[in-house]
Parts: C-alpha cells; sequence; structure tokens
C-alpha cells in the first residue's frame, strides 16, 4: 500500500470532527461487514460517486449491490468538501480546452457539466433531502484590478460559447450585492450555482439506496481483491464478497494498492476548510456582506467562501503537502491570517472549526469515467476539486454503462477514458510543491 501523506490523513476509524457533523444526527449507522456474501456488483467507495452510481443500478436496473466504504458513511471528500456546486470541473482555460479538443467537444463538456449541476439538484428535489440548500448562482471575484478584464471575458465566453447565463459586477455593484473587502475589484456570476451542507446531502442520497436496497457496509476497507474462475473475491474485515462486477468509487483517497492499472493516476490534494463562529449583524455589515451565494476568489491559488445559514463564515483553500495532524493546524492558522487579510474587521472573529480532506487531480485535468480493456472493472474520479457538482452525476452515468453492453458513454470525450500515469509517482508531492511555489509567486 502507498500513502502519498503521512498516515494522520488516513485515519478512516476517526470522525473528522468537521462543522458538518455538528449539524446531523450522529444516531445514524450503518453495520460493518461481518460475513462472506455473493452479489452481482460491489461499490468501493461510499460518497457521491458511489453511492448515486449503486442507487441508480438498484433502483432504476434492478441490479444487486453491495456498497463498501472503508470509515463511516459520510467520512471521505463527499462530506468534507465547502458543498459548492461550481463548474466546470476540469484544470485548464477554455482556450486550452479548445486547442486540445475543439469547439464541438468542449460545448458538449459544458453541456454535460451543467446537466451534473441540475442532476444534483433534482436529486435533492426528487428526494426531498433537506440540505440547507442555498444560492441561485455563482460568483468568481477579481482579486486585483488586472484580474476584472479576464473576468469580463470569461462572462462572455460563457454566454456566447455555451449559452449560459452570466452578469458582470463592477468593484462598486458588488459592493451593493455581494461584498467589500481587500481583494474585491469586481466579479461575475454565473448560473447554475449553488450550495449545500454536503454531509446532509449525502447521507440522504444513503438513505435512498438502501430502501432502493443497496447492501450499505461501513468501516469496511478493501484489503485485496482477487480473481477466481471468473469472479472477483473482494476482501474486507477478513470476510468474501464474492462479485461479477466491481466499481472503483475512492476518488481522492485510493492509495494505490487494489489494481495495477489504476495506481500512480490520482495526485490527491489537500484542501482546508475554517470556519467562524457565528457573525453579529454589525460584523456582516461592516464588509457589506449580503450574499449567500458561493463565492470564489480567482487568484492562482484560488481560495472560496460563503456565509451560513447560521451566519457563521466559511474561508476554504489549497492545504499543506505534508498531512499530519501538526500541519493542518498550522495551514488553518495560515488560512486565519489570510481571511482576516482579506476581510480586516473581522480581526477579532474566533474560528470554531477547521478540518481538511483530499481533492483528486490527474496528468488530464479532467474527469475520468468507464472501465478497464477485458475486466469487468468500473471506474470514475478525478472531478479536479468539483465533485458536488460531477459525481453524482457521473456515478448515474456510470451506472448506465455498467448495465449496457457498449464499451462507450454518451458523454462528452473530456471524461472518458483513464489519464496516463504520472512519472516517477513518488515524486507527485515535489510537483506538487513546484506548482504551489510557481502560483505563490505570480499571485504576489
Amino acid at each position: 500500500m502507498t500513502n502519498l501523506y503521512h498516515k494522520d490523513i488516513y485515519k478512516f476509524d476517526e470522525p473528522i470532527k468537521s462543522y458538518w457533523e455538528s449539524t446531523i444526527n450522529t444516531n445514524v449507522k450503518y453495520k460493518s461487514l461481518e460475513k462472506n456474501i455473493k452479489t452481482n456488483i460491489v461499490v468501493i467507495g461510499g460518497g457521491y460517486t458511489g453511492i448515486s452510481c449503486a442507487l441508480s443500478l438498484a433502483k432504476n436496473f434492478d441490479e444487486d449491490v453491495v456498497l463498501l466504504e472503508a470509515g463511516h458513511i459520510g467520512w471521505g471528500s463527499s462530506a468534507r468538501n465547502a458543498g459548492f456546486c461550481c463548474i466546470p470541473p476540469a484544470k485548464m482555460s477554455v482556450k486550452k480546452m479548445f486547442n486540445k479538443f475543439g469547439k464541438i467537444e468542449t460545448k458538449k463538456f459544458f453541456k454535460n457539466t451543467i446537466e451534473g449541476s441540475n442532476f444534483t439538484k433534482n436529486l435533492i428535489t426528487e428526494y426531498k433531502i433537506d440540505c440547507d440548500l442555498t444560492g441561485n448562482c455563482n460568483y468568481e471575484v477579481a482579486p486585483h484590478p488586472s484580474y476584472f478584464n479576464s473576468i469580463k471575458e470569461e462572462a462572455n465566453l460563457y454566454k456566447t460559447e455555451f449559452g449560459i447565463e452570466t452578469e458582470v459586477f463592477s468593484k462598486k455593484e458588488f459592493n451593493e450585492i455581494g461584498h467589500m473587502g481587500e481583494e474585491q475589484f469586481g466579479a461575475f456570476s454565473y448560473k447554475p450555482g449553488f450550495a449545500i451542507n454536503p454531509l446532509k446531502f449525502l447521507l440522504g442520497l444513503a438513505k435512498q439506496a438502501e430502501i432502493s436496497g443497496v447492501k450499505i457496509f461501513q468501516k469496511s476497507k478493501v484489503n485485496k481483491i482477487e480473481k477466481n474462475s471468473g469472479k472477483f473475491n473482494v476482501i474486507s474485515n477478513g470476510q468474501i464478497i464474492t462479485a461479477n462486477k466491481i466499481v472503483m468509487a475512492t476518488n481522492g483517497f485510493y492509495q494505490d494498492d487494489l489494481f495495477p492499472q489504476l495506481n500512480n493516476m490520482i495526485l490527491p490534494v489537500i484542501s482546508n476548510i475554517i470556519i467562524t463562529r457565528p457573525l453579529s449583524k454589525s460584523e456582516l455589515d461592516s464588509h457589506n456582506f449580503i450574499t449567500r451565494n458561493p463565492v470564489l476568489n480567482i487568484r492562482n491559488l484560488l481560495f472560496y467562501y460563503r456565509l451560513l445559514s447560521d451566519n457563521r463564515f466559511l474561508f476554504g483553500a489549497r492545504g499543506d503537502v505534508v498531512g499530519s495532524e501538526q500541519s493542518s493546524i498550522i495551514k488553518s492558522k495560515k488560512m486565519e491570517k489570510q481571511m482576516k487579510k482579506v476581510f480586516p474587521n473581522w480581526k477579532d472573529v474566533k474560528i470554531d472549526y477547521n478540518w481538511r480532506g483530499l481533492v483528486a487531480v490527474t496528468t488530464k485535468f479532467t474527469p475520468s469515467i468507464g472501465k478497464l480493456d477485458e475486466d469487468e472493472i468500473y471506474y470514475s474520479f478525478g472531478y479536479q476539486a468539483n465533485g458536488v457538482n460531477t459525481a453524482p452525476w457521473s456515478g448515474n452515468e456510470l451506472a448506465k454503462l455498467i448495465v449496457s453492453n457498449s464499451k462507450e458513454l454518451k458523454i462528452s470525450k473530456f471524461y472518458q477514458g483513464l489519464p496516463k500515469k504520472f512519472p516517477f509517482p513518488k515524486l507527485r508531492l515535489f510537483y506538487l510543491r513546484l506548482y504551489l511555489m510557481y502560483c505563490s509567486i505570480i499571485d504576489k
């Protein structure tokens, strides 16, 4: 087993102590795997991808499905993120997309991306999931006057090329409808966009999957997978699940230990979140912080923030490159300093919560959905920090692939196929350090 980060980040038996966990009924329990069983499909990973895929397989296609989660249901990144439903799930500019894939394929990608946002919203509506849904758009904010032109260009591109509803705001205009601050020099909005309590959403999906017949087991980490007479033996907690098909849905927490074909394809990047105590009306007024929509500051090392329903302020950023508990605390202190530099009138506001999770970046800089050649192993990963938008939709698309006779999905090529493996994979964190240093210099 290969872990890139310190062992602290892989403590599957421990709760996360996030703000989200303070908002739920902790009596929600699932059993661990305690006996040998047989099934048609085993889904490994209890996040948005795995649960959405399992739900679709069971409800829409009447499949026999077992889902395994290494921690508790709600342990992984699907329940740790900031709850932003953003676009696009790619780490490249639209210009690069046009050059690499062409305009037609790029437009198809953005069409699928909008479908992803709508799919997440529709799941919330269909199953009446109470997950503190808020906002009707996303804002991207210019951190310096020099960024404003690029914001206008992006807004125009979204509108003219992809038919996305956008609106541009000057610094003064955004002061009136959004907020003031030291890094606010205009913004643009795009729809659809919103935010959720990610843990409540996940638990709502899991409940529906269980109702639909999915057998869910938590604290059941997969230690080994063997193939015997055309079937898979999935070994967890010393027990064996015999299955015909396997879905890998572990995303950033995949540990390069189950399938050689999938190893060394993910660069898990730590993302940290801090949340303040509830802010008073006078504190909010001091920065005219009005909006409840999610906001992204578009630095190269971007950070993101939003006001929660109880007037706490959430602030997120890229994390450290160590992964220990101590390094997380140090990073959270730096983020607090950054937040209070951007919003100086909140310099005395206490931080109540801090935690981190892993997002999955790949060499292709777009998600990967598909099936391994010559084997009944299916995968979906690499959402480039846009899992709320992409993962539930991807899980549903993956379910369609599993039950079809086709080897390909009718979705954009951006999503299809595996990325290239990272060269010299043990150096992945070194590559990340270089990238973070470069971005830090550019931002300054």
